[in-house]
């Protein structure tokens, strides 16, 4: 390893800190026993640290997914400093590049480089960590450039100093300083270095096969829904990373959230036509490598998808329809109820062919 390519300041801290904290934390449980309060603060503020990346410097800063208020990017801002993993900035700057060139070599965690280059050893050189800042937008923030001006005090400040505060305030400043600062900045860092290693090598390619992003409900857990990667991927401007109920992605619960508050808006997100458009064309590739005709996939297709266009346009005009109703209903009660009576019959024919087409195309899925 050619030492003068090594980032010293980087590369001591990720490899110091951990090793401190994995020296000091069994001494303190071993000294003080397990403490609830500074457990429950530690796992809260880890929370925190997470959500300040998930939806602050990537879905936010990144990706422009959604509009925040100043004071929602004032927290975003100084949580996130806490995380150790840059100021918003650069860690935006390094996520942009990497979406623009991902699996190149202009890719900064290139994961065809490595799973530990793609990991974290990519933050050890300096002709990969010191890339020169792309994000135009994000200068012209003041708020942004203030945190990225100060971020060290600012990272040692939320850090450190403010678990060592609190932990004092509940009796045990060395309980928040190895607990909620040390232990909690190491376990954060590693959840989110798995976004870009492990969800580059295992889980489903659900939406492209062109691009190494995966699809993973391991790391979803650990990152509060960052591991729908592949997903991400394809439809990069989407606040949402998990589309689906039951998809486990806190930080789309949160930004909700901040927007039932007044705190954010604009929220952005891919129509489900693309959604589904793109879903089938990654499985027609899987279909088409078993033999299956492309002509009758093609077919399938796009009888699947005239179905939800149909179904979408009759919701549409069964909504209006109802607006105009309530109008009018007086003068033309009869007739408007015929005529809801007409859509709601041509909705629920539309539902059933879209969903028998459904059916069809996972009987051909399941053969793969």
């Amino acid at each position: 390893m050619n030492q003068k390519r090594i980032e010293w300041p980087v590369a001591l801290f990720l490899i110091i800190n951990p090793l401190i904290t994995l020296i000091l934390t069994p001494l303190y449980f071993y000294k003080f026993g397990f403490e609830l309060d500074i457990l429950v603060f530690a796992l809260a503020f880890a929370a925190a640290t997470n959500l300040s990346i998930t939806a602050g410097y990537h879905r936010l800063f990144s990706h422009k997914s959604y509009d925040a208020h100043p004071v929602a990017k004032a927290i975003f801002l100084l949580i996130g400093a806490s995380a150790f993993q840059g100021s918003a900035l650069k860690w935006s700057s390094d996520h942009r590049r990497h979406h623009a060139h991902i699996d190149g070599e202009k890719d900064p965690y290139n994961i065809n480089k490595g799973f530990w280059h793609a990991h974290m050893g990519w933050l050890f050189y300096k002709d990969t960590v010191n890339l020169k800042i792309q994000a135009p937008d994000l200068e012209k923030d003041w708020m942004v450039q203030f945190q990225h001006r100060f971020y060290v005090p600012l990272a040692i400040l939320m850090g450190f100093g403010v678990p060592t505060l609190i932990g004092w305030m509940m009796g045990s400043p060395l309980g928040g300083l190895v607990i909620a600062g040390g232990l909690r900045i190491a376990l954060t860092q590693q959840s989110t270095f798995f976004v870009n290693s492990l969800c580059h090598t295992l889980g489903k390619q659900t939406y492209s096969k062109e691009i190494s992003a995966r699809d993973s409900w391991f790391v979803a857990i650990l990152t509060h829904g960052e591991g729908y990667h592949n997903f991400h991927h394809k439809f990069q401007i989407d606040y949402r990373n998990g589309i689906m109920w039951y998809h486990w992605d806190p930080t789309k619960w949160v930004i909700n959230s901040l927007k039932f508050l007044g705190l954010a808006s604009k929220l952005r997100q891919i129509s489900h036509i693309e959604i589904l458009k793109a879903r089938l064309q990654a499985e027609s590739l899987e279909m088409k490598k078993k033999g299956f005709a492309d002509e009758k996939l093609i077919a399938m297709r796009e009888k699947i998808l005239e179905a939800q266009n149909r179904m979408k346009k009759l919701r549409e005009d069964y909504e209006q329809f109802k607006i105009d109703a309530a109008k009018k209903r007086e003068e033309l009660r009869e007739a408007y109820d015929h005529k809801l009576l007409e859509l709601r019959r041509e909705l629920e024919i539309a539902k059933l062919e879209f969903n028998m087409g459904m059916k069809q195309w996972q009987v051909y899925l399941r053969t793969v």
